[in-house]
């Protein structure tokens, strides 16, 4: 709020896309911790529409505009944009010059309708539920990796329950645990693996997920191993070199760690 009292005493434009290519880590801020850039603004005490500038609309701005409001939770129904303050791009996408319907317009900006319609549909005991499935599959619920995989969750979390941290505690997780969540390497999660084997634990898809579920997500990563079985194959080529199983061939990697 005081960094926008400086600016706005500065003279800078406040409309958003001014914001975004001169300041992007102030509109960045302001979302995450007011919802958006116009209530940050209202917070401040600035009006929005003594702000907002006429735009120029091409196809492109319509998407980059689509693309905004969609990463700040916003219900992209047609019917909703109509009666917002958006309309006036709404109805610039829907001239035949630019994209002659608001579905082609969501489209071109990677928007699939029936996602739109699900998101919108979901109220708090909803997103609840979805952060928990999540956690149940070992998902990475830390923000930053929700910002890159599940945008739209973590946006629409971000507006019903202020930020993505009460969200999380209000589905029954500690937010704290998530934020010193383990940072995994190969050689980690090889280390987790022979771990789980010492403690018992057979190392099949159902049992791991229940024992470690964040260990066997990474594990499955492309960047990691890219599935269970070459994960388990990892661990035995590790655990030869230290001579704690039998040397065995390559396929049957599998069924010696399975049957540990």
């Amino acid at each position: 709020m005081a960094e926008i009292r400086q600016w706005k005493e500065k003279g800078e434009p406040l409309y958003a896309n001014h914001v975004r290519q001169n300041f992007q880590e102030l509109l960045a801020a302001s979302i995450r911790y007011f919802g958006s850039w116009q209530k940050a603004l209202e917070v401040t005490g600035i009006q929005y529409e003594e702000v907002r500038k006429y735009r120029k609309w091409s196809k492109e701005v319509i998407v980059e505009e689509i693309r905004n409001l969609a990463s700040q939770g916003f219900d992209l129904s047609f019917r909703s944009m109509a009666l917002s303050q958006h309309n006036a791009m709404v109805y610039a996408a829907i001239r035949p010059k630019y994209f002659g319907n608001w579905r082609t317009a969501l489209e071109a900006a990677g928007l699939a309708s029936e996602e739109i319609y699900r998101y919108r549909s979901w109220d708090e005991e909803g997103i609840l539920d979805e952060i928990r499935r999540l956690k149940m599959e070992g998902a990475d619920l830390s923000s930053k990796s929700m910002d890159e995989s599940s945008n739209r969750l973590i946006a629409t979390a971000r507006r019903r329950f202020g930020n993505w941290g009460r969200a999380l505690e209000n589905a029954g997780i500690n937010y704290a645990d998530i934020r010193r969540r383990k940072r995994w390497t190969r050689e980690s999660l090889v280390e987790g693996i022979l771990d789980l084997q010492k403690q018992g634990v057979k190392l099949i898809t159902p049992e791991v997920k229940r024992a470690n579920p964040s260990l066997f997500a990474a594990a499955c990563k492309k960047h990691f191993f890219g599935t269970w079985k070459k994960a388990l194959k990892a661990a035995l080529r590790e655990s030869r070199s230290r001579q704690d199983l039998p040397e065995v061939s390559v396929p049957q990697a599998e069924t010696a760690l399975l049957s540990v």
